[in-house]
């Protein structure tokens, strides 16, 4: 059962980020005391100012770099408070980079473990739980054929990819997945040799889509992947949908990757779990066929493609075996049952948050 533990201190990083905005306004909302680290005092002021409620109901820490141990190190010593609670979702997700070891996959794996460190070092007693923002990437197969559905993935699999055949390939995307696939492995693997007072459990979903909470300045502030599966739809990226394929086919809204993880805060099911979050499939048309359907003034922008064909030709996407996480959640909230945001209320609501913050 999910309870609200209010006064329970918890440490969330990379607070003014698309997924952590949202976490952070429901730790508000159910009473917890929140620490959030953001870059630097610019982006607390940031947050703030997209949302003035929460001035007083949340106390920043600069954290310039996240792959470092000192400021980790500091933030625990200098608690006023022992944190109960870590959720770290601080990662990069910029592909707009050059070299994909030192910007992308060193800094996702050193992010992960330089907290683990200062949490087992400097973290209290009291703190019982390491929550770890993940990916499905690090459990579907990076080299699948999609022209074929194989059996449906698990928390047991893993990603094989590695950083050398991403490297090798300068594929971001590549990059990307070998990034979250050992930043995860190194997570389990700290947790195993050093056998922490405090348990893990990692959250993976696919690609996340949904309404924008995070403080947006233009454009350029959509998230990576409400960019590239949504707003590229509209804003003149793409002419057509012929040709248009996504890297991955399974999409989660973000207001349930949030809700999973504040859950999962005081669910006894999730210690030492991975738990998959899929709601169900995405894909160029269908995202196109939302879009034209409820929004008439943007029709002329979307391209209409051939709204029965729903995923591109050729392609069948392996599913995922969702029982063991489905059952793991449904123990996190308070009605014993876990029902997931369905495609066309994302894409609305997310359609909806962009128009409404002028960035389509």
């Amino acid at each position: 059962m999910s309870t609200s533990r209010t006064g329970s201190h918890v440490l969330l990083t990379g607070a003014n980020g698309f997924v952590a905005s949202h976490i952070l306004s429901i730790l508000i909302e159910r009473g917890f005391t929140v620490t959030a680290t953001v870059r630097s005092q610019a982006k607390a002021d940031d947050v703030i100012n997209t949302h003035p409620s929460w001035k007083g109901k949340v106390d920043f820490a600069i954290v310039a770099d996240f792959t470092s141990a000192k400021p980790f190190d500091h933030l625990f010593q200098s608690a006023k408070t022992p944190f109960n609670y870590v959720i770290h979702t601080a990662s990069p997700l910029s592909f707009q980079i050059s070299d994909i070891m030192k910007e992308m996959i060193e800094p996702a794996e050193m992010g992960t473990t330089e907290i683990l460190k200062a949490a087992k070092n400097y973290g209290s007693e009291s703190l019982k739980r390491f929550i770890l923002l993940g990916s499905a990437v690090s459990v579907l197969n990076s080299f699948e054929d999609m022209t074929k559905e194989g059996k449906p993935y698990t928390e047991k699999d893993w990603n094989p990819v590695t950083a050398e055949q991403a490297i090798e390939r300068k594929d971001i995307i590549l990059g990307y997945n070998v990034s979250k696939t050992r930043a995860e492995a190194a997570a389990w693997r700290f947790m195993k040799i050093n056998a922490p007072p405090f348990d893990l459990a990692v959250i993976n979903p696919d690609i996340i889509i949904g309404p924008m909470m995070h403080p947006i300045h233009g454009p350029k502030s959509i998230n990576e992947t409400n960019n590239f599966a949504i707003a590229s739809f509209i804003d003149g990226t793409h002419k057509q949908i012929e040709g248009v394929t996504f890297p991955f086919y399974h999409f989660v809204d973000v207001r349930d990757v949030a809700r999973s993880h504040v859950d999962a805060l005081t669910n006894s099911a999730a210690a030492s779990q991975r738990i998959l979050l899929i709601s169900g499939i995405i894909s160029p048309q269908l995202v196109a066929n939302i879009i034209r359907e409820t929004f008439p003034s943007l029709r002329n922008r979307v391209p209409e493609g051939n709204p029965s064909q729903i995923l591109p030709p050729g392609v069948h996407p392996t599913g995922w075996d969702m029982r063991v996480s489905l059952d793991i959640l449904a123990k996190g909230t308070n009605e014993g049952s876990w029902n997931y945001v369905d495609l066309k209320t994302s894409v609305v609501d997310t359609v909806n948050s962009m128009l409404e913050a002028g960035v389509i």
